[in-house]
């Protein structure tokens, strides 16, 4: 287990989502921890009786009877939003963290400088994903401290609804 499985107490800055994440290896071992605690599970039929494929890190196979015609082969980012990509994981660790602790938020183009993506389609899609994830109840598994700023809570209890 790496240093990046342990909550933070205090704000997150950049420095430190580079010194959680070294690199790309650090990144799947933190969301491979976050995901499946106990292990790693089936994302179709939920069978935690599951084979590490030693050629491919990352990658399992399992032969439940649920799948119907041979094994089923799957990695860690099966089922999540970080599936179907060519980007490193750190990348998209990066830019969330980027997402979160802008004020008003980033858009695909200041994303598209700041990471320098081949395309500003690229960026878009990554930042569209985060969103649709943020959005998504079991995604929220992978947040941790939140922190809120100029936040006025209070007014009268006719304006309330």
């Amino acid at each position: 287990m790496t240093k990046a499985v342990a909550a933070t107490e205090s704000p997150i800055t950049f420095k430190d989502v580079d010194r959680l994440f070294p690199d790309e290896m650090a990144a799947r071992t933190y969301l491979q921890h976050r995901r499946w605690p106990d292990g790693p599970v089936c994302p179709k039929g939920g069978n935690t009786k599951v084979y590490e494929l030693k050629a491919r890190p990352f990658h399992w196979l399992c032969k439940s009877a649920h799948h119907t015609h041979s094994a089923y082969r799957f990695s860690l980012y099966v089922g999540t939003v970080f599936e179907n990509t060519n980007y490193p994981l750190l990348t998209w660790f990066r830019v969330l963290y980027l997402m979160l602790s802008s004020k008003k938020g980033m858009s695909a183009l200041q994303i598209h400088r700041t990471i320098g993506s081949g395309s500003y389609r690229t960026a878009w899609y990554i930042a569209h994903r985060l969103r649709a994830g943020l959005a998504d109840p079991d995604f929220r598994k992978l947040m941790g401290v939140v922190e809120v700023d100029e936040t006025f809570i209070g007014g009268k209890d006719k304006n309330r609804h």
